[in-house]
């Protein structure tokens, strides 16, 4: 499914208009979210932040950290001003998708979904056996990858198109239900969940058959994701869809955590 989700956020960004001008934004899609990074503070809450090869000021509701990138929903209000709101801060995991020791395909999930314990098994294998040998350049990345791992969520760098992506996955048996948080270059960060639940079906010779139903929840970082999801429910291959534009989205383990830093 992440895959399927992939190719909306595809369609997405070819519906984005990009042209920027010297001396700001002329041209911005003000539906779907934009990675966004803090360059310095000024008076008040406003902030100097960076939008593509693009610097802009703006005011922010809420206390941003400098250097930092953020996603945010962005719109101009009835003055003609840059309004940013629903900050969400992107985690910091660009030194872990340049130096992963472990890059996967999309089509390399398919074992995950088929055999979850068996995908885990060898993902904590291959950690064991780096670790074991691992150079001090690459220790942090194993280690943050093995941490997040005895936690109980797998968190994989995807290559796809010529760019990696973090994924996050937690199988919850107990639940009956597959846990995620994915990072889109246009549909921003989504986080969820999957599962399988019963309904009756037909009657049959045999008495009364039950099929599975397959259903996901969804929280996205605004309506016009929730939108264009909703408008492509078919091609994700589910029976029911909830999406909620009003929470967002949450890593299932901090990368910012790791067992390099926990040593203060």
């Amino acid at each position: 499914m992440l895959h399927k989700l992939s190719q909306i956020d595809k369609l997405a960004g070819s519906k984005v208009d990009s042209k920027l001008e010297s001396k700001g934004i002329k041209h911005f899609n003000a539906n779907l979210p934009v990675l966004l990074k803090v360059l310095a503070k000024s008076q008040g809450n406003s902030y100097l932040l960076k939008l593509g090869n693009t610097t802009l000021q703006t005011t922010a509701h809420t206390k941003l950290e400098i250097g930092r990138s953020y996603y945010a929903n962005m719109q101009r209000n009835h003055a003609g001003q840059i309004v940013i709101s629903n900050l969400v801060q992107k985690p910091q995991i660009d030194t872990l998708l340049k130096n992963a020791p472990l890059k996967l395909q999309a089509n390399d999930l398919r074992l995950l979904s088929s055999n979850p314990q068996a995908f885990t098994q060898e993902l904590k294998d291959f950690l064991l056996t780096q670790l074991a040998s691992a150079h001090k350049d690459d220790f942090k990345e194993l280690a943050t990858l093995a941490l997040s791992l005895t936690q109980g969520v797998i968190s994989l760098v995807v290559s796809q198109d010529g760019a990696d992506h973090l994924v996050q996955l937690a199988p919850r048996p107990k639940r009956n239900r597959l846990e995620f948080y994915a990072i889109f270059p246009h549909l921003g960060p989504i986080s969820g969940y999957i599962w399988q639940e019963s309904s009756p079906a037909e009657s049959s010779q045999q008495g009364t058959a039950k099929s599975q139903r397959v259903c996901a929840y969804f929280a996205v970082m605004n309506t016009r994701v929730k939108e264009l999801l909703e408008e492509h429910s078919d091609e994700l291959g589910l029976d029911s869809m909830q999406v909620a534009s009003d929470k967002s989205p949450k890593e299932l383990f901090p990368l910012s955590l790791s067992l390099v830093d926990m040593h203060t």
